[in-house]
């Protein structure tokens, strides 16, 4: 997978010659008819931007509108939640000894299983201006991908042996990814905030982005190599 990867960075134009004179990989014009068949979306604007700089700086505005549909769908399957939430607390509350009468236990338990709601939503909800921050959390975490060494545990193999002997499980340094993580502290350097803001608030936002991109990224790595293979 990586040879793929360092093939298009390369990105050469005649075919290296062996010492045998044989072709020693694809040309330019071959890479480029793979890279072709790769799906548009995400991961083929992530693959050029991090593999073929020169390629990505021309589809700034693809990539961009890549991030937002990836990104808009959950934050707005957020908001209506909060907003869901909010407004059940709201009735629950407003239930309570309705036109004067008794607080029933019925009323009371449903106002708490409704505080207890929007609280999880509260709790699970982005920032309010996370589409604002696009941007720059976009650019965060494609640094991080281009810059990321496989994980020393687990060698980028994302599972170790199970120590109770049953497999094997996901790599507990890595969380499962196969790359090792930058600290939270130069996360939020890389955003632009400070230690407990990115740590209460852009966390999430940040993790989520960083796993869904790296898979994105991954499966078109796989479509460009398998491309590759048969000499598309």
């Amino acid at each position: 997978m990586n040879d793929a990867r360092e093939l298009l960075s390369s990105r050469t134009g005649p075919k290296t010659m062996s010492f045998d004179g044989s072709a020693g990989g694809p040309t330019t014009q071959e890479t480029v008819a793979a890279l072709a068949y790769v799906p548009h979306g995400l991961g083929h604007e992530l693959l050029q931007t991090m593999w073929w700089p020169e390629s990505g700086q021309r589809r700034r505005e693809q990539l961009r509108q890549a991030v937002i549909a990836l990104v808009a769908p959950e934050f707005t399957r957020q908001m209506h939640e909060l907003a869901d939430a909010r407004t059940h607390f709201g009735i629950a509350k407003a239930s309570m000894g309705w036109c004067g009468g008794m607080v029933t236990d019925a009323q009371r338990g449903e106002l708490r299983r409704a505080e207890k709601a929007l609280d999880d939503a509260r709790a699970a909800a982005w920032p309010n201006n996370t589409m604002e921050q696009l941007g720059v959390l976009a650019g965060a975490v494609i640094a991080e991908m281009v810059g990321a060494c496989e994980c020393e545990r687990c060698g980028g193999r994302k599972v170790v042996p199970d120590p109770a002997g049953a497999g094997v499980v996901n790599c507990g340094d890595c969380g499962g990814s196969g790359w090792e993580a930058l600290s939270g502290r130069k996360r939020a350097g890389a955003i632009g905030a400070d230690w407990s803001a990115y740590s209460r608030f852009w966390r999430p936002v940040y993790e989520w982005m960083l796993a869904n991109f790296r898979a994105a990224e991954a499966r078109a790595a796989r479509q460009f190599s398998k491309a590759l293979t048969m000499g598309i």
